[in-house]
């Protein structure tokens, strides 16, 4: 049987490793050219083109910024420079910056280490639904790292992650099953259950939120639709 810890350093090795970002070419031309520079592996171009548009505020090129300080590709390896282009992303809502801060912290890595730290910023990407930090934040429950151990909340995060198709997702909770006792189960499935009803009533909001393109859809349809009128009808009898 696979432990939780096991699959808890497994998925924070992977969040270490990954995570380069890119956005259509008609964006950001540049974020493409230094992601072409990436696979190549030409670091010090990609590192050129990807600083000037971090230091506009770009958030994919921030999380490859310090992605590059993070490895050492390009540049020097500073996890202190990695951990400042990461909290410029995650300032702007950027669920793969907070979990490589979630990894910095975790290990220690450019900043004390803290895993309560490491645990919040794992739950802010988890909840923006990134599914490496859900299958990690699942391994904290599980484990008790960071955060109270919980196996029901380990549970419902491995098994939002491995609706994604996270493997270390999958492999954690089919291992976590033969520790959950009965009533850990049924509270896991609950919140699952609430969580599905808030996914659906959020997309109902979200196409509620658009009167304007049905108020437009609606007089289209009664300019289309000709007007009956009535008709003066004589009387055939005499």
């Amino acid at each position: 049987m696979i432990s939780s810890g096991y699959k808890k350093l497994s998925v924070l090795a992977l969040l270490a490793v990954s995570g380069w970002l890119a956005v259509p070419a008609s964006v950001w031309a540049g974020l493409d050219e230094g992601m072409v520079a990436i696979q190549r592996q030409d670091y010090s171009t990609a590192f050129a083109e990807f600083k000037p548009l971090a230091e506009q505020g770009m958030p994919e090129a921030q999380v490859n910024l310090g992605n590059l300080y993070m490895k050492g590709l390009g540049v020097p390896q500073d996890y202190v420079e990695a951990r400042h282009w990461y909290e410029q992303a995650a300032r702007q809502g950027d669920a793969t910056a907070e979990s490589k801060l979630g990894v910095l912290h975790f290990y220690g890595l450019g900043t004390e280490m803290d895993t309560a730290e490491a645990g919040r910023w794992f739950r802010n990407a988890a909840d923006r639904g990134e599914a490496s930090a859900q299958a990690v934040l699942g391994s904290l429950y599980a484990s008790g790292n960071g955060v109270e151990k919980d196996n029901a909340q380990a549970y419902f995060w491995y098994t939002l992650a491995a609706e994604q198709g996270n493997q270390n997702a999958v492999d954690g909770k089919n291992s976590l099953i033969d520790e959950m006792a009965p009533g850990e189960m049924a509270l896991a499935l609950d919140r699952l259950a609430e969580w599905q009803k808030q996914k659906e009533a959020a997309q109902e909001l979200l196409l509620d939120k658009k009167p304007e393109a049905k108020k437009t859809q609606a007089k289209k349809k009664s300019k289309a639709t000709p007007k009956k009128t009535k008709g003066k009808h004589k009387s055939s009898s005499r």
